[in-house]
Formats: structure tokens, C-alpha cells, sequence
């Protein structure tokens, strides 16, 4: 418990809120993903995020970094927090703190067929490369051929 503590207070400012953006938001998608559609949760969402300007006038490479460190305190968080969440509800969480922080982040999914079974996976890229996953993600997956977008869903 010290060593946990003593990390924690080694965190910037920005890694502590992430962090606890996580432990508050994390749950709150996992639930809101049980009671509404994909749909209705990203279209919402996108309406949240704001502007993604800012991070325009950036390098991808810090864009990139800053990102990756968002990643790491969201996991951190979703091991720490009340629920875990999978693949889905930590990669919408993170797409809309990195939106929300202006960065140009885009929620992919995609899927891969092992035996009879169908698995689906999703991950977010920012410039072009995966932030919560590994590198070699879409080789493992097959992606949807753009970024996933709630307009994209089919209308009923």
C-alpha cells in the first residue's frame, strides 16, 4: 500500500486526474453501455467532447505521448476502480478524455473470426497508431474500414 502511495504522489498533475477521471467515468460507461445502445452513448458522447483544435498545432509524437499516458492512467484506474470494463467501455472512456483534452483520437473496432467463434475488439488510434493496445492490433483484428462513428450505425 506505501509503494502504491508513493508512486501515486510521483504522478503529474494531469496523470492524477486522468486517473481519477477514470475511477468516476469508467463505471458510469460501463453502465450507461448496459442500459442504452452503442449508438446513443457515442453520439452523446461526440457532443462532449469539444473542439480538437488544439492539439492540431502539436507533433503527433507528443499528441502520441500524451495520449499513451492517458491510456496508462485510465487502465490503472479500471484495475484500482469499482469495475474493470472491457475492451469497449476503456476505449470509449479514453476517446472522449482525449477528445475533451482536443486531441484528434478515433474509437475503432474491429473483429476476427477464431473457429466458429466471432470476437470483436476495440481499441483508439491517434495518429494513425493504437494508444491502448498493441501495435500489431490490426493485424489481429480485421478493422472496420474507417473510424466508428454513431452515425455510421445502421437506422431501423
Amino acid at each position: 500500500m506505501n509503494a502504491t502511495w508513493v508512486r501515486f504522489c510521483k504522478l503529474s498533475g494531469r496523470e492524477r486526474r486522468d486517473f481519477f477521471l477514470g475511477l468516476l467515468f469508467l463505471p458510469a460507461v460501463v453502465i450507461w453501455l448496459r442500459v442504452s445502445t452503442f449508438q446513443s452513448v457515442q453520439q452523446t458522447l461526440e457532443k462532449w467532447h469539444g473542439a480538437t483544435a488544439s492539439a492540431s498545432q502539436r507533433d503527433d509524437t507528443s499528441i502520441f505521448t500524451e495520449a499513451q499516458s492517458a491510456s496508462r492512467m485510465l487502465d490503472a484506474a479500471s484495475r484500482r476502480g469499482l469495475v474493470r470494463g472491457n475492451c469497449l467501455s476503456r476505449s470509449m472512456a479514453l476517446w472522449w478524455l482525449l477528445r475533451r483534452r482536443g486531441i484528434p483520437a478515433q474509437l475503432r473496432i474491429g473483429a476476427r473470426k477464431i473457429g466458429s467463434q466471432l470476437e470483436a475488439h476495440a481499441w483508439v488510434e491517434v495518429a494513425g497508431r493504437a494508444v491502448n493496445d498493441s501495435d500489431d492490433v490490426q493485424t489481429r483484428y480485421a478493422p472496420f474500414a474507417g473510424p466508428i462513428a454513431g452515425k455510421m450505425v445502421a437506422q431501423k
